[in-house]
């Protein structure tokens, strides 16, 4: 493992690069870079990928390292600044970021990545796959939340003109972030482009099931989350 910075047009991107093969864009959770994070690179990268982990919070803290423990305490002050830096990573900024990512993990036509994101970032590894499928082939969402928004730029209404990849989709049987109506509408909208995809359901599971350090953690869901992913970003 190795720290690098990203150079983009309004900063730098403070990131860890990990392994060496096929790329893989690794994207944070709200609770940010941790340990829990880097270990899913190490093993990502031990099965034979180069992996890169930014901190997309760089706009707002160059630092990563911030308290999970306080943030599931409901009123703290922890919980509160990180869902405002969540909140405030738009899809607009996402965009703009992402050709840098994909340049400092080798991310080609000829060397295509897979995206995989959590919670607040399912919806940036789909967003990696529609914005460049020429360099990235393959998204995997684990309990991707504003998919379905009421918004111009909500995520189920550019899923029509996704047509390139192979997209995975995995929600919790019970998420107060990710009801399960939503899931139809997001089904629907992928039918309509065409995108190869799967959607799934883990039955028995909260949000953040397939993470040791949340609150939500289920051991059947998380061995489920690696059976699904490590093949298919071998494929």
């Amino acid at each position: 493992m190795r720290h690098i910075d990203i150079p983009t047009a309004g900063g730098t991107i403070p990131a860890q690069i990990f392994g060496e093969g096929p790329p893989v864009l690794f994207l944070m959770d709200a609770p940010g870079v941790r340990p829990v994070l880097v270990s899913m690179c190490q093993r990502i990268a031990a099965a034979g990928h180069t992996v890169l982990l930014p901190n997309l919070y760089w706009r707002w803290c160059r630092d990563s390292a911030l308290d999970r423990c306080e943030f599931e305490k409901p009123d703290s002050a922890e919980r509160t600044r990180i869902f405002g830096m969540a909140n405030g990573l738009t899809n607009a900024m996402f965009a703009e970021d992402l050709p840098a990512m994909l340049d400092a993990v080798g991310a080609t036509p000829g060397n295509p990545a897979g995206a995989v994101g959590y919670c607040m970032s399912g919806r940036f590894a789909m967003m990696a796959l529609a914005n460049r499928p020429d360099r990235v082939r393959v998204a995997a969402s684990y309990y991707g939340t504003r998919m379905v928004l009421d918004a111009p730029d909500s995520p189920h209404l550019w899923y029509p003109k996704m047509r390139d990849g192979t997209a995975y989709l995995a929600f919790a049987e019970d998420d107060h972030y990710v009801p399960l109506d939503r899931l139809p509408i997001i089904q629907a909208a992928l039918e309509q482009g065409g995108l190869r995809h799967t959607i799934e359901v883990y039955p028995k599971t909260g949000h953040g099931f397939a993470f040791p350090d949340a609150k939500g953690y289920d051991a059947v869901g998380e061995a489920r989350h690696w059976a699904t992913l490590l093949p298919l970003l071998k494929a």
